[in-house]
């Protein structure tokens, strides 16, 4: 009773971690801004040690399991040889026995033995004990067996686990590239506020619009076309609300895009406006671009 009411809670405890695991995966695909990478590893790790804990519970009872079968099967072996030792008594039954022959004549002594019953009895009891070894040994054998699945199922979300957890670690160190080469983007732009607006010009003493994005790119280690239609089609179309820094924003129409500033990320940009301007900090609410493009 002990040992079905510790399996009961054991696989309680699986199906609340794999329900725990069903819920990471929502998470996973819907985690909001205020979940963190960071966050989703360390739930995750967490997860991930109560499974190896689990694991390591179900390992120790499967072994305490074997160990008490490899116990009864000594013993129903055991009571097994005896009953065949009594049993082959039993069949004997009633030993005679010739001792003296007088005048040519046998006098045959028949002996019954006294211990016969006491051994009907124990017979009887060595039988009821294997029946119960036997009882136990079924359900330990069952009990082990629902065990080792447990322990491959555990293995299973270990290894999805650990997979996620990789994945995540991953894309944080993506990340981690991604805002280092739009801080290097932005930061390079920022170099040239205050130099004035050429046409044609891609510095290092002047711009165009273009001109800085190139030149902004190249310093950040990142190749892009010369003219706003090369630029736009280097990445991704979205709204203007969701650039990032070093996200560019156009003005005009795809195809036939007439400016192109660098976004800062904070509802600002970084752009050569026109001649006889020069390289600035301006805002979205003072000019508004169309659209803009995900570059990384």
């Amino acid at each position: 009773m002990k040992k079905n009411k510790f399996i009961t809670k054991l696989l309680l405890s699986c199906l609340t971690l794999s329900a725990g695991l069903l819920l990471s995966d929502h998470a996973f695909a819907t985690s909001t801004e205020a979940t963190t990478q960071d966050n989703l590893i360390h739930d995750y790790s967490k997860k991930l040690a109560q499974l190896k804990q689990t694991k390591q519970t179900f390992s120790e009872q499967k072994l305490e399991n074997k160990n008490q079968l490899s116990s009864i099967e000594k013993k129903i072996q055991k009571i097994q040889i005896d009953l065949d030792q009594l049993e082959k008594i039993e069949s004997i039954g009633e030993i005679s026995e010739t001792e003296d022959y007088n005048n040519d004549k046998a006098s045959i002594l028949s002996v019954q033995l006294p211990s016969i019953k006491m051994k009907d009895d124990s017979v009887t009891e060595k039988k009821e004990q294997l029946e119960g070894l036997k009882q136990k040994q079924v359900s330990l054998t069952l009990a082990t067996k629902s065990i080792s699945k447990q322990v491959s199922e555990t293995v299973e979300q270990e290894t999805q686990l650990s997979e996620k957890i990789a994945q995540v670690s991953k894309q944080k160190t993506e990340q981690a590239k991604q805002t280092d080469i739009r801080s290097a983007i932005v930061a390079a732009a920022k170099t040239h506020l205050g130099k004035p607006y050429v046409y044609g010009a891609a510095g290092p003493d002047a711009f165009d619009c273009s001109g800085l994005v190139q030149v902004a790119f190249a310093s950040a280690g990142r190749s892009i076309g010369r003219t706003t239609v090369d630029q736009e089609t280097a990445g991704a179309t979205i709204s203007v609300a969701e650039a990032q820094a070093g996200d560019l924003v156009f003005w005009g129409n795809h195809g036939g895009t007439y400016h192109v500033g660098i976004s800062t990320g904070d509802g600002s940009y970084i752009h050569a406006p026109v001649p006889g301007d020069v390289v600035q900090v301006a805002t979205v609410a003072s000019y508004a671009p169309d659209f803009a493009v995900n570059i990384l």
